[in-house]
């Protein structure tokens, strides 16, 4: 990571970063003791106030002198055209006054937020809650912190243990209706409501598991807790994944996930030829759920052969066959697993009546075509049926009929088991449809 020259490293930029920070959270608790609150309503409705308007003075001067020449996109300063912020690789994303609503209430939930946003990450980011007498930062290389009464502690966020009711924190001030539904497939021990961008904080310390965001936000919001929550990690690991992307024309999110959020029951359904790579791509799958925090079962075809040795391959047989595994599937999503099945299961009607049994049924079609899945034959299986060693082949002398409208494709040619798993992953994990579409 380069970073342009008028930028301390990182390790020395930190510190100086924190006490900005807590210079601005200074400047906004002397507002709030005097009263001098001059609060007025923006274009949006919002409120805006003389804290406000003075922790962005403040940060504006420090970031000049600090990093000269890097541009400054603050809610509350003149906000550069996507023109302007073109082709700039390097800015600052600051929120002097994060959870005015908090403030103005006598919630301590508010919050200053400073990003530093390089080719697209926050690298570096500190939130300074001066009504709770806490800050949080963190950087790349750095790892995150937590400074009170004179403690500084390190951060290691991990993910909850397999089954363990989860800890949600969401927001106070702008509750979404789809967060019940959201919710629904996970066990919740507690739903914890706070204001600006501590949410992202309690993630990477540990006080919650996951914080959903199903509502718009804008970028200069989320930056700084993005920062604490990524390289909330330990020496040398990968920074925790985050969606939220930074640079975007209009500065608008959609809706995000942060922390480690279980993928919720649901039967995923490998179908394909014999060969196409259904078994690697389910293996693979089954141990990213198990490292995300799911306790998968993992159900295959030809074991599920093995425990009843008399299934034929007539057609009724075969239908017969996968009706059954997927009845089984379906009993264990609704205990709650997340059930990973690789089967063939050629004919729709069979595939079809599945889904009706299963609450959530994503069907992933391994698309892998009949000439690649003939060449790599793994099992000799395609050279004993060009034989006529083997009678009844899916493909060759019975039929595969693919799916109409699978949820997800893949093609092994094109994508890699771990490439594919991941995707699956990503799927799972998505908002309810809808969720943020409109961020006013």
């Amino acid at each position: 990571m380069t970073l342009p020259s008028t930028v301390p490293p990182l390790a020395a930029l930190l510190p100086r970063l924190v006490t900005l920070a807590e210079a601005a959270g200074a400047a906004i608790e002397s507002c709030r003791r005097s009263g001098r609150l001059d609060v007025r309503a923006k274009d949006d409705g919002s409120p805006v106030g003389r804290a406000d308007t003075e922790a962005h003075t403040v940060i504006a001067a420090g970031l000049a002198a600090l990093t000269p020449g890097v541009p400054v996109v603050s809610e509350e300063g003149e906000i550069a055209t996507a023109a302007v912020r073109a082709g700039r690789t390097t800015w600052w994303l600051v929120d002097p006054l994060d959870g005015t609503k908090e403030f103005l209430a006598g919630v301590p939930d508010y919050t200053v937020n400073i990003a530093l946003i390089h080719e697209g990450v926050p690298v570096a980011g500190v939130v300074h809650a001066s009504g709770r007498g806490v800050t949080y930062f963190g950087a790349a290389g750095q790892g995150s912190w937590r400074r009170r009464d004179g403690l500084t502690a390190r951060l290691v966020a991990t993910p909850a243990a397999p089954g363990r009711p989860l800890t949600v924190v969401e927001s106070r001030s702008h509750g979404s209706p789809d967060m019940a539904a959201f919710l629904a497939p996970y066990r919740i021990g507690a739903r914890v409501a706070i204001g600006s961008s501590l949410k992202f904080c309690l993630v990477a310390d540990g006080t919650a598991d996951v914080y959903p965001r199903l509502g718009p936000t804008m970028e200069w919001d989320v930056a700084a807790g993005d920062a604490v929550w990524r390289w909330a990690v330990a020496d040398g690991a990968a920074p925790h994944p985050s969606t939220l992307t930074y640079g975007k024309a209009d500065l608008r999110n959609g809706a995000f996930v942060i922390g480690y959020l279980p993928p919720p029951p649901a039967v995923l359904w490998l179908t394909g030829l014999s060969g196409a790579g259904k078994t690697t791509i389910a293996q693979v799958l089954a141990a990213r759920l198990t490292a995300a925090g799911a306790d998968p079962e993992l159900i295959d075809g030809d074991v599920m052969r093995q425990v009843f040795p008399g299934t034929g391959f007539t057609r009724a047989d075969r239908d017969a066959h996968v009706r059954r595994v997927g009845y089984l599937a379906s009993r264990l999503e609704a205990h709650g697993a997340t059930v990973v099945a690789s089967l063939i299961s050629p004919y729709r009607d069979s595939r079809a009546a599945i889904r009706a049994h299963c609450h959530r049924f994503v069907e992933i079609h391994v698309a892998t075509a009949l000439e690649e899945c003939e060449r790599r034959d793994p099992k000799g299986l395609y050279r004993k049926a060009r034989a006529g060693e083997i009678t009844q082949f899916t493909g060759l002398d019975d039929p595969y009929e693919p799916p109409e409208a699978p949820e997800i494709v893949v093609d092994t040619m094109r994508e890699s088991a771990e490439a594919a798993a991941a995707r699956i992953l990503a799927w799972l994990r998505q908002p309810p449809p809808g969720a943020a579409k409109d961020a006013r």
